[in-house]
């Protein structure tokens, strides 16, 4: 398990991959049009030094453009990593599974 690195004043915090997976996966649930996300791999994350990038996969609902849930869940996982974490995600990106109801 990786961790990412952050600097404050003299500091190192330590985030393992894992928490960012699941913060990354909770604030995608959380944007509407999304359906679920995948069962088997439904986030992955990438270590960059001291950045990462996400990769997500998630199913839309069927009343909702695919494009427009993508882009407000790249704006979200972005938004969460760096509020709760302080790591910046400088990818982000969404793979649509399929369609759920």
């Amino acid at each position: 398990m990786s961790m990412d690195n952050m600097k404050h004043s003299e500091r190192t915090i330590r985030i393992a991959d894992n928490v960012l997976q699941k913060v990354a996966a909770i604030s995608a649930k959380d944007v509407s049009g999304v359906a679920g996300l995948a069962e088997d791999c439904p986030v992955n994350i990438i270590n960059l030094g001291g950045a990462i990038s996400a990769e997500i996969f998630i199913f839309v609902k069927n009343d909702t453009r695919a494009a427009a849930v993508a882009l407000r869940v790249q704006q979200a996982v972005k938004q969460c990593i760096q509020d709760m974490t302080g790591v910046t995600a400088v990818n982000v990106h969404v793979n649509i599974c399929g369609i759920r109801e």
